[in-house]
C-alpha cells in the first residue's frame, strides 16, 4: 500500500472523527467468452474508485463506509452502510479528502 492515514485513537461515534479518503485499487477481471492468447496476454487489471470514511488501516487490510445513521442523540453514530473491505496488497494509492 502507498500510504497510511491516521486516525485518532478510541474514536467511537463522531463522523468528523473519520477521514473522507478515495482508495485506487486494482480489482480482478474475468471473460468467460472465446478469445485468443494474444486478447488474454494483453487483458489488464480493473482500476476501481472507493469513496467514503476511513473506519480502519490494520491486518492488511483497509475498510471503508459511505453511509451512517445516528442514534436517538442526533450525534453518535448507531449504524454504518455502504461498507467495502479491501486488501491492501491491491491497493494502487489513497488519499485523504478534503
Amino acid at each position: 500500500m502507498k500510504r497510511k492515514i491516521s486516525i485518532p485513537k478510541k474514536v467511537k461515534s463522531e463522523i468528523e472523527k473519520y477521514p473522507m479518503v478515495s482508495v485506487e485499487w486494482y480489482d480482478i477481471v474475468s471473460d468467460s467468452s472465446w478469445g485468443t492468447f494474444d486478447q488474454l496476454r494483453k487483458a489488464k487489471l480493473a482500476t476501481c474508485i472507493t469513496k467514503g470514511h476511513l473506519l480502519s488501516q490494520t491486518k492488511g487490510v483497509t475498510r471503508v463506509f459511505g453511509d451512517y445513521s445516528f442514534g436517538d442523540d442526533g450525534k453518535s453514530i448507531e449504524s454504518i452502510g455502504n461498507t467495502t473491505v479491501i486488501p491492501n496488497s491491491v491497493i494502487k494509492d489513497i488519499k485523504k479528502l478534503t
